[in-house]
């Protein structure tokens, strides 16, 4: 059974609105709303203790046995609803019987990085075919082979200027065969790679070209040089070559990005991508530049429900046979502590905190 992402909610506050009316939670403010009223209290239990054998057979209270697990956990709450204030009115999910969800997970806040090519002294420092070494001064062509490019909205429209890494150019791409873009470079000193004057002539090099220099950078990584994309989605390729001595062409080693969890970017693409598509329920947002509630630099853990419903005379927005998937965003400005207790998310979703290090968490009905 697929799923289908049907509304996004974004605490950027510390703390869960634990109290209050329904309608009259402060702007941005979120809240669980289960059986009637606003809660922190556990959802569900995943553990149960049996009674002990004196309390079955004499009916004299004895200790409980050893916890043992559910292998699903057992919900304590029959209805279920996420409410967020705003300046007008409140924006809520349907009231979800929990019978009805069907998977939930927790992931907690991961930073993204992005794709990196490192050069090391060797790919400088390369004799000829005739044995001729490289030399100080020689010129290089640094070739970069992009083999993918972004999908996320950010990359390509940003009308409120909240994007964290720019618009990606157009000239990056090529629709019938990777794109080859090259620039050139005079390394002053070959046998050291991130040498002062090696590393500058490279960054040089990347910020007077137009388009290398608003998708990748130059810096100085433990003795090497490293250039990393600056767009998510951005996978590439580095060919460097001394044309001075015509030595062989060097590849160099990369290392594939890591997406993460919770960041700006990917908040405010699910963000936008559910006010163009559905608007939210009663958020409508008309016309599309309105500002996102995620801040740019916001930090956030994930909580995704994802439900059944009985299209078409439910509430759901998924068609008929999918999931309506709701996602919560919990984030605590631009430093997340690991420790979430006072953001009130541990106790209600079941999330396990050890040693000051919150696990995720995922369940399945």
């Amino acid at each position: 059974m697929g799923t289908n992402l049907s509304q996004v909610f974004v605490q950027n506050g510390a703390i869960l609105t634990a109290t209050g009316l329904f309608n009259v939670g402060a702007a941005g403010a979120v809240g669980l709303w289960a059986d009637g009223a606003f809660s922190v209290a556990a959802l569900f239990q995943k553990t149960f203790s049996p009674l002990d054998t004196d309390t079955v057979t004499t009916g004299t209270p004895g200790d409980p046995s050893v916890a043992l697990a559910f292998a699903n956990p057992v919900w304590l709450r029959k209805e279920l609803q996420i409410v967020q204030g705003g300046s007008g009115n409140a924006i809520a999910t349907p009231l979800i019987a929990t019978s009805a969800i069907k998977r939930l997970s927790v992931d907690v806040y991961q930073e993204w990085a992005g794709h990196k090519a490192t050069i090391t002294d060797a790919k400088f420092n390369v004799a000829n075919a005739a044995g001729t070494a490289s030399a100080d001064g020689d010129s290089y062509d640094f070739r970069f082979i992009i083999r993918t490019t972004p999908t996320d909205q950010l990359s390509f429209y940003d009308a409120n200027g909240v994007s964290p890494f720019g618009d990606f150019p157009l000239g990056a791409f090529n629709t019938t065969n990777h794109k080859v873009i090259n620039m050139s470079v005079d390394i002053a000193t070959v046998a050291d790679a991130d040498a002062v004057a090696n590393l500058s002539a490279v960054q040089a090099a990347i910020a007077a070209s137009p388009i290398l220099s608003k998708i990748v950078a130059a810096t100085d990584v433990s003795n090497d040089i490293v250039i990393t994309a600056l767009h998510p989605g951005l996978i590439f390729d580095l060919i460097i070559q001394n044309v001075t001595n015509g030595a062989k062409a060097q590849s160099i080693a990369t290392t594939g990005q890591v997406l993460g969890t919770g960041n700006d970017w990917q908040v405010m693409g699910e963000e936008f991508r559910c006010q163009s598509r559905v608007g939210n329920f009663n958020r409508m947002y008309l016309p599309q530049t309105i500002a996102p509630i995620a801040v740019k630099g916001n930090k956030y853990h994930k909580i995704t429900v994802e439900y059944a419903h009985n299209w078409p005379s439910s509430t759901g927005i998924a068609p008929a046979g999918e999931l309506n998937q709701v996602v919560l965003y919990v984030g605590a400005s631009t430093i997340i502590a690991q420790d979430t207790t006072d953001q009130n998310i541990t106790t209600p979703f079941g999330i396990t905190n050890a040693t000051n290090v919150l696990e995720s968490a995922k369940y399945v009905w």
